[in-house]
């Protein structure tokens, strides 16, 4: 067990070595802001913070839309949760009596990515998507973020999601996903919420990671609660500039 141990430490430590590598080579190259390491610490920090002291959300205002209460990730949520209780109860009984040496790690860590998850659903709970006068700020909890002027929008319409011959979702490039489930489950299992509206932006933008990743992006589908209102008043403002360049020529 010690030299399976051993081992495994060692392909971890390697992975990690490799993955942070990679995202220093990005902040030299100035695709990444800020220091990567800072930058996840920080991050850490913040869900930590919302898994304990943060829960109480913001009232919401005609200019603030949740995307997770009407989302499939509250379940997903709750199941992960379940899940890594259960899973911590059984792996320290079973590792307490075989493998003593690396029972409390396994513990620690499973006590973590419980907080960890709770963290995250209640970071998401309390970034909301704001559009103040003529901007519109989205932040998906520490996952990704972007905010763009109301004048570089080309259109807002109803969302068009692509689909391939067996009925599996069409992954396109360049697409900002405002929702609150994970996009790698989405990618691995096929499973989403409802895209309401999207909306196509005249030039690319840049959207940050969670690692303060840059990407190119040229439009975002939006998964909200309130889609009908937020689109309404999309395109009121969006008529109020238009008005305002008449009058000014």
């Amino acid at each position: 067990m010690e030299t399976r141990l051993i081992v495994t430490g060692i392909i971890l430590v390697v992975l990690l070595e490799g993955f942070l590598v990679h995202l220093f080579l990005l902040y030299r190259k100035g695709k990444i802001t800020e220091n990567p390491l800072l930058l996840i610490y920080k991050k850490e920090m913040m869900i930590l913070f919302y898994a304990f002291f943060k829960w109480k959300i913001p009232s919401r205002n005609s200019e603030t839309f949740y995307y997770h209460k009407k989302s499939n990730y509250f379940w997903l949520y709750l199941a992960l949760v379940h899940e890594q209780v259960i899973e911590m109860i059984v792996f320290h009984i079973y590792l307490k009596k075989e493998a003593p040496e690396i029972a409390l790690v396994m513990l620690l860590l499973h006590i973590y990515s419980v907080f960890y998850i709770m963290g995250d659903y209640n970071l998401l709970r309390n970034t909301p998507i704001l559009l103040k006068k003529n901007a519109v700020h989205i932040q998906i909890g520490a996952r990704r973020r972007l905010s763009f002027s109301l004048n570089e929008i080309e259109t807002i319409q109803p969302a068009k999601l692509k689909y391939n011959n067996s009925g599996g979702i069409i992954h396109e490039r360049g697409v900002f996903h405002a929702t609150a489930f994970p996009r790698a489950l989405t990618r691995i299992f096929g499973m989403s919420d409802e895209a309401k509206y999207e909306i196509v932006f005249k030039e690319p933008l840049i959207a940050r990671g969670y690692f303060g990743q840059e990407k190119e992006v040229q439009k975002v589908l939006f998964y909200i609660d309130q889609p009908d209102e937020f689109a309404d008043l999309i395109k009121e403002k969006l008529d109020h500039i238009n008005d305002d360049r008449l009058v000014t020529v």
